[in-house]
């Protein structure tokens, strides 16, 4: 084979149908540090959605409040992470938030088509936005933190 002399279309085709052609490498030859590399590279693809796991959820945790559903004007939402909670009651007039323990950061939501509405914390950790979309949820900090998703 040559050494990347692709001056032309049919070099570089006559490169690819000999790469082809040759036999397939055994999974022997991998060396296994490849494959915990992978291993481990794998399981990083979710990591950003399980920093923030649902902890508490009004409609599902509270018996009191599973009784007088009809009555139920608020929904309360708690996602924990190690030494990062994001606290979230869900009206039909808005939503309001608090970061804990505060701290500066833009909280977007976002729903299966995309990121819905974004608001900052101020310096408790709060912040406010507009009527919740009906459906499934989730929240973002700062570009990189991700919650559980949530139905409406």
């Amino acid at each position: 084979m040559r050494q990347h002399g692709w001056d032309s279309d049919e070099a570089m085709l006559e490169d690819l149908r000999d790469a082809l052609m040759e036999p397939a490498a055994s999974s022997s030859e991998v060396p296994p540090e490849f494959y915990e590399a992978a291993r481990a590279a794998f399981t990083w693809r979710t990591i950003d959605a399980e920093l923030l796991a649902i902890s508490y959820d009004s409609v599902l945790d509270d018996d009191l409040m599973a009784r007088a559903r009809s009555t139920m004007t608020a929904r309360q939402l708690v996602f924990d992470a190690d030494g990062v909670s994001l606290q979230v009651e869900v009206t039909e007039a808005g939503i309001t938030g608090q970061l804990m323990p505060p701290r500066s950061a833009r909280v977007a939501l976002v729903t299966p088509d995309g990121v819905g509405e974004e608001a900052d914390t101020d310096e408790l950790g709060c912040f406010l936005m507009g009527p919740p979309p009906r459906g499934p949820i989730r929240f973002r900090l700062d570009d990189s933190s991700l919650t559980d998703w949530v139905c409406l």
